[in-house]
């Protein structure tokens, strides 16, 4: 593939990455739970100062590791405290990843110009990957570091000895930093199975076998310090249960727990599909794939292979389980996908130029199917309309775009995917996404702490409101209906956060503030109207 070739793909997938984030940025809100608690963290380490020990609602956080929540931190001490910076450092993680899969993929398959462009476009557009797009979460950090890492593990294959372990090491410790011990998961597959990937120029190369597994103790020894270097002077100020949190419960404590996410063994390859869209109903990636597993003797093949197999069915086992836990294996299937693709060589198929249409026709199909419900539900039947009118448009101009190469093909599906992606973002997105943006009601809670008012929560609380309503004070927790009357009682001049599973009015009651959240509602209540509320809810049952 040519520089002016290699050029115009970085430009397209740096053009779908800024679409989809400026997207993001200025249409979702910050999403419950996981995206309000981490930013909350975010928010009491830039209020405490304290960047050595995590909070969340005033009490200590030992859930994640703190690169992210620094990186939030340096920006928010440099542009002011909002929602925009945080979502564009994960964002800016994202497409940094494409660059290193465009760099990886050329490190394991050279001389095979193609791969490493359909590499990065499939990666970026696989659902996926377009689903976590600046999202404040931790997963597309760990994936640039992931392969990061395994860039330099190429390295060390072609005989770059053992500074490329030193810079696995590194990697990989940062991705610890950024989601726990599980980076090394992610890694370590394919450092241990080197001498069978890299097969005969493992052996040309004059490899010893050793000295491999020492660089990769190397790199296991460097990632303990790189992570280290935070955990235990954290561990030792924490104290005790801090400690566990950190170095037990947040790696392996998640591994053998029931209690974090429990699914069946089968849950990762029931979803497996659905995380591929579009390329999982794509005829040339099955027919590539098809085409790399029968060359296996192909190091590019192997490295592959022993990457995604023995990560994936270690996710299996485990019994904490959640879908973007393979994010970073996204990029292992696409190179899988490239390698074939890229191989076979020819001329698309009538029906892989269909493939490309389908995909704007079932999403215009499904809204159209949904119309009733979307409409209901407070859609503007313009927006709606012109939603599914756009997404017909692409499918028509597909339809007659003449697709001559696979990388062609590629591009043009990728283009349909982040062109749907930010068509449903712009005209459904602000009436679908408000069901799930809390910031009116924090506000209204913040309100009352500026008056002076103890704020409690009922309930298991996730620090929801702290970062979108800028909360001065952590919130007080109750449980139960009793806690909630005691609670009640002792404060007169408070109020107390309620959140009931579907829409309901309490006779005679006033709420200071509520709002609908997801199914449900959530009401702002004064000490004084508590007893008769939670007499209420008793008397309407579960």
């Amino acid at each position: 593939m040519s520089t002016s070739t290699s050029r115009a793909t970085a430009g397209i997938v740096a053009l779908w990455w800024a679409a989809l984030t400026v997207a993001v940025i200025v249409i979702r809100p910050a999403t419950v739970a996981d995206e309000t608690r981490y930013l909350s963290v975010a928010w009491e380490m830039h209020q405490s100062g304290d960047l050595l020990l995590l909070r969340l609602n005033g009490d200590l956080y030992g859930h994640k590791p703190p690169l992210i929540f620094w990186l939030i931190e340096l920006g928010w001490r440099i542009f002011g405290v909002q929602l925009w910076w945080p979502r564009l450092v994960t964002g800016a993680f994202g497409l940094g990843a494409l660059y290193v899969v465009f760099r990886l993929a050329r490190r394991i398959a050279p001389g095979r110009d193609d791969v490493p462009a359909l590499a990065m476009m499939i990666t970026a557009t696989s659902l996926l990957w377009i689903a976590f797009a600046g999202a404040v979460m931790f997963d597309l950090a760990l994936a640039f570091f992931v392969l990061l890492a395994l860039v330099n593990v190429v390295r060390a294959s072609a005989g770059a000895g053992f500074r490329a372990w030193v810079f696995v090491g590194i990697a990989a410790g940062l991705g610890i930093l950024v989601k726990g011990p599980v980076s090394l998961l992610h890694v370590l597959p394919v450092a241990l199975l080197g001498p069978w990937w890299a097969g005969e120029e493992f052996r040309a190369r004059r490899l010893d076998k050793r000295r491999w597994y020492a660089g990769v103790a190397v790199a296991v020894l460097v990632a303990a310090g790189v992570a280290l270097a935070w955990a235990i002077p954290a561990a030792v100020v924490g104290g005790e249960a801090f400690r566990t949190e950190i170095l037990w419960r947040q790696s392996a404590g998640r591994i053998a727990s029931e209690g974090y996410h429990a699914r069946p063994f089968w849950f990762h390859l029931a979803v497996l599909p659905l995380i591929l869209l579009p390329w999982s109903a794509f005829p040339p990636c099955w027919r590539g794939v098809a085409a790399a597993l029968r060359e296996r003797t192909l190091p590019a093949t192997r490295f592959a292979i022993a990457w995604v197999v023995p990560v994936f069915l270690a996710f299996s086992l485990m019994k904490g389980k959640q879908v973007h836990y393979l994010l970073p294996e996204v990029a292992g299937f696409a190179l899988l996908a490239a390698i074939g693709i890229a191989r076979a060589g020819d001329r698309p198929a009538r029906i892989d130029k269909w493939a490309v249409v389908l995909g704007p026709t079932l999403v215009a199909a499904a809204l159209i199917a949904l119309a009733p419900r979307l409409t209901a539900g407070g859609v503007d039947t313009m927006r709606f309309g012109a939603a599914v009118l756009l997404l017909l448009v692409f499918a028509v101009v597909l339809a007659v775009m003449k697709l001559r190469t696979p990388r062609a093909l590629v591009a043009a599906t990728g283009s349909a995917c982040v062109a749907s992606a930010v068509v449903l973002y712009v005209l459904l997105g602000p009436t679908l996404l408000r069901l799930y943006d809390l910031q009116p009601f924090a506000g209204a809670i913040a309100a009352a702490q500026q008056r002076g008012q103890p704020v409690a929560h009922l309930g298991v609380y996730h620090g929801e409101y702290q970062f979108i309503g800028r909360l001065a004070a952590p919130l007080r927790v109750v449980h139960g209906p009793q806690g909630a009357v005691e609670w009640a009682r002792a404060h007169p001049g408070g109020t107390l956060v309620l959140r009931t599973e579907h829409p309901r009015e309490f006779a005679g009651v006033q709420p200071l503030a509520s709002q609908r959240y997801r199914t449900g509602q959530v009401f702002l209540l004064r000490s004084e109207d508590v007893p008769a509320v939670v007499e209420d809810l008793a008397r309407a049952g579960p």
